[in-house]
């Protein structure tokens, strides 16, 4: 491997690391501001449109998300600029196009959706401005896998969105935020407002420097191999497995709003968002961690160490669930008192939401990191499996959870999805690759694993990092 690739690997990886915490950073501002400053039907009903958003602009993306990368990647490194201009070019207008029509598609049902869907017709007179939301962060989401495909990770971590921990919008939505509450002017138009003007800056910002970047490759020779078809249809062939699994994902991730909406009051809806926010807090050193593995995993696989790649894997989840495990702890012990001194005191009764919920996450600790093992050795059809067998569990018991138990019920749906995924995934690597991918916290394990893991760091590192 070239000093240059290894330089990028180390460059890129930490500015991912450092939008991952910056991210988890600012959603707790964002999320303790707008609680302390909004009523709880209004962040309430931020929370629901936060999640229809998400996954409307998943839908939106046709998956052309995935192929710019892999394609621009593939391009580059053939010296073929006029292919990476090409699908930056029909990826971005595919998007933009698919987005209009979603957006126009959307402000028509708002009403039946706000009203029959998720009961929370407030959410109408914003129509306009959702919209606007769902246009500009799909755009943005775009921009930032380009910049990625270039291997540019600085620039897709700068420009991404919340979902994929962008910097810029991640400091930018909680200051305004911030001022905005300060000034006593924060209101639930205000945030919607403020979030739509920072996705507007951030894809402002990073349409010019994309725009510079292609512009620099004008003077670039031309490659020795001629010139591929980027057709729509090629392009939409490649990217409608990956569309599908993204949105799968998603879904299972963000539908619980729609559950907690659908089936319960906006204050309600309220308290489940508090928890699921806070609740994610858990999961943060091992979500930090697995940025680590992808890399490592990929490796040991192609060497064939499967039993090095297991203990690797097992540790990491170890040494990550320790953490997470405190977090759980201080949750049961103190959850309530401390739910009122940060969101205020109609939060406490969130309490009982968010041990399920911190409950439910111990099996995504205990089964480890099988979402990096199965897509890092190839088992994408069996990570799609895994996905689709835990929404379909997690759809059916959020909806009899809900009509029974309102967000309570939602919240014990959520946990039984989580569940069966982790479970199914468990046993898929095990079935395929002859592995176990739950913690261990076995001393020899461990000292294994970091080893591997500082070696390969202190390969990687840049050769004036290691003489400094």
């Amino acid at each position: 491997m070239s000093h240059e690739l290894k330089q990028s690997m180390v460059d890129g990886g930490l500015w991912a690391t450092g939008g991952r915490l910056v991210a988890i950073a600012a959603a707790f501002v964002l999320n303790l501001v707008l609680a302390r400053s909004l009523t709880p039907a209004d962040y309430g009903v931020y929370f629901v449109v936060m999640s229809t958003m998400i996954i409307l602009a998943t839908v939106a993306a046709l998956g052309m998300d995935r192929v710019t990368v892999r394609f621009i990647a593939a391009c580059k490194a053939m010296g073929d600029w006029n292919g990476v201009r090409a699908v930056v070019r029909r990826c971005l207008l595919m998007v933009l196009a698919s987005t209009a029509v979603l957006c126009v598609v959307f402000y028509l049902l708002t009403p039946w959706f706000f009203t029959r869907v998720v009961k929370m017709p407030s959410a109408i007179a914003l129509s306009g401005l959702m919209v606007l939301w769902l246009f500009f962060s799909t755009l943005q989401r775009q921009l930032a896998e380009t910049f990625r495909g270039l291997n540019d990770i600085r620039g897709a971590t700068l420009f991404g969105g919340f979902r994929n921990n962008g910097i810029l919008i991640s400091l930018v939505t909680p200051c305004a935020v911030l001022i905005l509450w300060a000034m006593g002017a924060m209101t639930l138009v205000a945030a919607f407002a403020t979030t739509v003007c920072a996705s507007l800056l951030v894809v402002i910002v990073a349409a010019w420097t994309l725009w510079r970047r292609l512009h620099a490759m004008d003077g670039l020779p031309p490659p020795a191999v001629p010139d591929e078809d980027w057709s729509a249809a090629r392009l939409l062939h490649e990217s409608w497995p990956l569309w599908l699994a993204s949105l799968l994902a998603v879904v299972r991730a963000q539908v619980n709003g729609w559950f907690a909406a659908g089936f319960d009051s906006a204050e309600n809806v309220a308290l489940f968002a508090i928890a699921e926010r806070f609740v994610l807090l858990m999961t943060a050193p091992l979500t930090i961690v697995n940025m680590l593995l992808p890399p490592v995993v990929a490796e040991l696989y192609a060497r064939g160490e499967n039993k090095r790649m297991e203990r690797v894997v097992q540790a990491v989840g170890g040494l990550a669930s320790l953490p997470c495990i405190v977090v759980l702890v201080l949750i049961v012990l103190a959850g309530r008192p401390v739910l009122g001194l940060l969101f205020g005191d109609h939060y406490e009764a969130a309490y009982p939401i968010l041990v399920i919920l911190g409950v439910g996450q111990v099996a995504n600790i205990v089964t480890g990191s099988w979402q990096v093992v199965l897509p890092m050795t190839g088992l994408r059809r069996q990570t799609l499996h895994v996905t689709m067998g835990a929404g379909a569990v997690q759809l059916l018991c959020c909806s009899i959870g809900g009509y029974t138990a309102g967000v309570v019920g939602v919240a014990l749906g959520s946990c039984a999805g989580s569940l069966a995924g982790n479970v199914l995934g468990l046993m898929a690597a095990r079935r395929h690759l002859g592995i176990w991918t739950f913690i261990s916290v076995r001393r020899a394990v461990l000292a294994d694993a970091v080893a591997l893991l500082t070696k390969r760091i202190a390969g990687l590192m840049p050769a004036r990092a290691r003489d400094a």
